[in-house]
């Protein structure tokens, strides 16, 4: 019986040293992989994000811009100073700027443009024709004759041409999309305007 056990005895030191060498040959692998592998450097911390998502978004300093409104007591158009951030491209600046035509009327002043007016998009060409479409509220909301119609026209233009001289030499308004041929019947607004 103790050659039975001699044997298993030396066949269990022959199998736990058969394992000893694996795992020692396995570590010695991996540790082999480990340092021939590429080093991974982990910073400290992430780096710093822009201010913004776009900076190409960002505006500039404000600038000052002026619309063409009518003075309270009277039917003279008027340059009324308003300071805007306005984007670097022409088409964008036309959009801002006529935007606020549309939506801005100080104390003492009147704006000839009908309330309700949407500016619905601007186009610029490559003649320098300027697109600018407005919602039908600009032809429906028309309250007077000729002179109302004369003055809606005239402030846009002004505006227009006073903000971009040389971007724009002339003006087409639509009216939702369209050409029309008067806003209220009496000026012919059908072609590209010059002022």
């Amino acid at each position: 019986m103790s050659k039975i056990r001699k044997i298993i005895h030396s066949r269990l030191i022959v199998t736990w040293g058969i394992t000893l060498v694996t795992i020692v040959i396995g570590l010695a692998i991996v540790l082999l992989l480990i340092a021939n592998s590429k080093r991974t450097v982990i910073q400290d911390a992430p780096p710093e994000l822009p201010n913004q998502a776009n900076p190409t978004d960002m505006l500039p300093s404000p600038k000052d811009v002026n619309i063409y409104l009518l003075e309270s007591d009277g039917l003279e158009l008027t340059p009324v100073r308003l300071e805007l951030r306005l984007y670097a491209e022409p088409t964008e600046q036309l959009k801002q700027i006529l935007s606020a035509l549309v939506q801005t009327t100080p104390t003492n002043y009147r704006n000839p443009i009908p309330r309700g007016t949407v500016l619905n998009e601007v186009y610029i060409d490559t003649q320098k024709t300027a697109y600018l479409d407005f919602s039908h509220h600009l032809a429906d909301g028309q309250i007077g004759g000729t002179t109302a119609e004369y003055m809606s026209v005239t402030s846009i233009l002004r505006t227009v041409f006073d903000a971009l001289p040389e971007n724009i030499k002339h003006v087409q308004i639509l009216i939702d999309g369209k050409e029309v041929e008067t806003l209220a019947g009496h000026l012919n607004i059908s072609q590209p305007l010059r002022f």
